[in-house]
């Protein structure tokens, strides 16, 4: 036998008095939810002007998506902060480990006369190279971490700023500088002339500037890196049956529309 819900509530509650006329309304609303005549309204309230229809889960979606599309740009923030931190790293272990960077190398001269002899000489030339990727490197990680918007990571780059300060007045004796935004400026001239002895207590082996640099980076990377994959993971407000499930409640409305 099936039981006209409609009918009944008109029944069980004419009686009523004033007093009851919110659990009557209630149930009412219920009815207009069961019958369709509330979702109907849903839909011609969202209608868009060109007189297409749109459900309140579409309205929803529509909103995630621009939400997810927001999303995707700080996601992207941080991968770019992890990629330029990575490089520093490399960089910055590349010179701090390479010893025969600063060795002698035999050398092939001609003096005035166009007589060639061998001489016993650091490779400039490489020494330079080397520095000079550091420094690109070192104003990359810096101006995607201060692009970003987390503090934990903005700190981190503070930290680095604050080691390179420490080093300032050596760092200038081989030709380099700070300068505008806390970016290294190289003298090219002044590096390849640099007292080599000066460099390598700078950028070779455990402790020097170069080593805590790489350290810095290297937390730096993995830091955004895990900052990255918790945006990403956070996006999504709709689960694999296309459902809203960023509230309780949104599945038992999906179920109406």
């Amino acid at each position: 036998m099936s039981l006209n819900l409609f009918n009944y509530n008109n029944s069980l509650f004419s009686g009523f008095s004033s007093g009851s006329s919110g659990m009557s309304n209630l149930l009412g609303d219920y009815m207009s939810i069961r019958n369709g005549s509330y979702g109907k309204l849903l839909k011609a309230y969202y209608a868009k002007d060109t007189g297409e229809k749109k459900t309140a889960g579409a309205i929803r979606r529509e909103n995630s998506l621009k939400k997810t599309q927001s999303d995707s740009e700080e996601v992207k923030q941080y991968k770019e902060a992890q990629s330029d931190a990575s490089t520093l790293k490399s960089a910055a272990s590349s010179i701090r480990s390479n010893s025969k960077l600063f060795e002698q190398v035999e050398k092939t001269t001609t003096d005035e006369n166009g007589e060639e002899k061998t001489v016993m000489d650091y490779d400039r030339d490489k020494i330079s190279s080397a520095v000079k990727a550091f420094v690109k490197a070192y104003n990359s990680a810096i101006d995607s971490a201060y692009d970003q918007g987390s503090s934990i990571v903005q700190k981190k780059a503070a930290s680095m700023v604050s080691e390179t300060a420490s080093n300032k007045n050596m760092l200038a004796r081989v030709g380099i500088t700070i300068g505008k935004n806390n970016k290294l400026e190289v003298d090219d001239e002044k590096l390849k002339t640099a007292n080599v002895s000066t460099l390598k207590t700078l950028f070779h082996g455990s402790g020097s500037y170069a080593s805590n640099i790489e350290r810095k980076a290297s937390d730096m990377a993995s830091m955004t890196e895990q900052l990255a994959k918790t945006a990403a993971s956070s996006k999504s407000s709709y689960n694999r049956t296309g459902n809203y499930s960023s509230f309780a409640t949104g599945g038992i409305y999906d179920g109406f529309f």
